[in-house]
């Protein structure tokens, strides 16, 4: 090297071998939910009026901090340190079903702590490292030792999700946990004896949602009476609501119908930013028009091409972090993409389903796009994961 001439670094120190692809495109889907939260929030009065810039200004920089730690530290390190985070998450699941600590957040569901913090969120951030430490073989023990740890791992605190009650964030929670047993070789037969035993399950629950109504009366209030201590009731407003679209429709099915109205009523083009006639007039309730149907919104204001634009980011994003995973150079990589990957997908296609009618309504938010703290944090935290993976873990393009 001659005198006075720059240092050279390494190619992946000048160049670090970052996932641009679900970077870019989850930066963009950053961008337009700030613009469409603002858009979902412009008819309310108060400080909720202004709660794009709690986005902007607060949750998207410490999202993008916690991503950025995450992504800088080798995620080698950090799953094997994961586990030691578990324990903390699950006492503050216990601790939000407390009376008088947890704090309920419409329909009676204790998900909030502090305020603005759910422990849920952070949950999952944890169960990725968690269950990839346990799965890659770091963990002594037989193969069927790990996927038995693996699955209760899992099911410990989706169990305490559902208990506050909030089914939306435990499906996501389940599904990463069964892709990374699927991904890590687990037995076929035993991962589909558990799908049957699961499918079984919602059976029976959808069964007793909605055969009572086929009984006489005198003996539907006796099997209501049982069932209502099992089943929570907005799940099962939402069942029925969803098999008869006609029913309530200015209760239980007001959100759902609003929502296909909204959707629908884009058109090709859609109306224009901040003139979605469903949303300005209040018939998208403002209480969720910028968190689980801010969808509703876009689609409205943009049309099937705004639409198809904000697909194509989330495809970008998936496509991103399975390639990555792919490129993997060990199973921990490649668990950690597995999971995040299974819970970004859970999340849009719940999401999108219940706005257009095609799946029951729940309080699953869009990820990057809806508005929440603790969930811009997870998100971001989650992409983090994927690209230490991306500069820790993949093999250079010489290779």
């Amino acid at each position: 090297m001659r005198l006075g001439a720059p240092p050279e670094f390494p190619r992946s120190v000048r160049f670090p071998r970052i996932d641009w692809v679900s970077l870019l495109c989850a930066l963009a889907l950053l961008a337009a939910g700030v613009l469409f939260v603002r858009s979902a929030c412009a008819i309310r009065t108060g400080p909720v009026r202004f709660i794009w810039r709690k986005t902007l200004f607060r949750w998207i920089p410490l999202g993008l901090a916690a991503g950025a730690g995450l992504a800088r530290w080798d995620y080698r390190k950090w799953t094997d340190l994961a586990w030691l985070a578990y324990p903390p998450v699950v006492a503050l699941l216990v601790l939000v079903l407390m009376p008088g600590l947890g704090e309920t957040h419409g329909m009676g569901a204790r998900r909030w702590l502090f305020g603005f913090f759910q422990p849920a969120e952070a949950a999952k951030v944890v169960l990725v490292p968690t269950i990839a430490f346990v799965l890659s073989g770091t963990t002594a023990g037989s193969g069927r030792g790990r996927f038995w740890t693996a699955l209760a791992i899992a099911a410990v605190p989706a169990a305490l999700i559902v208990a506050e009650p909030d089914l939306g964030t435990a499906i996501p929670v389940v599904f990463a946990a069964f892709s990374m047993l699927f991904v890590s070789g687990a037995s076929g037969k035993t991962l589909l004896a558990l799908t049957l035993a699961g499918a079984l399950a919602v059976s029976v629950a959808l069964g007793a949602i909605l055969l009572p109504e086929k009984l006489p009366p005198e003996r539907r209030a006796k099997v209501e009476a049982v069932t209502d201590k099992f089943i929570f009731g907005h799940w099962k407003d939402r069942v029925l609501v969803f098999v008869h679209p006609e029913r309530d429709p200015l209760g239980a099915g007001w959100n759902r119908r609003q929502s296909e109205i909204a959707v629908g009523s884009g058109g090709e083009r859609g109306k224009g930013y901040m003139k979605g006639t469903q949303n300005i007039l209040g018939y998208l309730p403002a209480s969720v028009s910028s968190s689980d149907f801010v969808f509703s919104v876009i689609a409205e204001e943009t049309g099937f091409f705004g639409s198809a634009v904000l697909l194509a980011l989330f495809a970008g994003v998936f496509a991103g972090i399975g390639a990555t995973g792919l490129a993997a150079r060990d199973e921990k990589g490649r668990l950690v993409c597995t999971g995040v990957l299974a819970i970004f997908f859970v999340h849009v296609f719940v999401n999108l389903g219940m706005t257009i009618g095609v799946t029951p309504v729940t309080g699953i938010p869009l990820p990057f796009v809806s508005y929440g703290g603790s969930f811009t944090i997870s998100t971001m935290a989650l992409l983090g994961m994927v690209q230490s993976v991306s500069i820790h873990g993949t093999r250079p393009a010489a290779d």
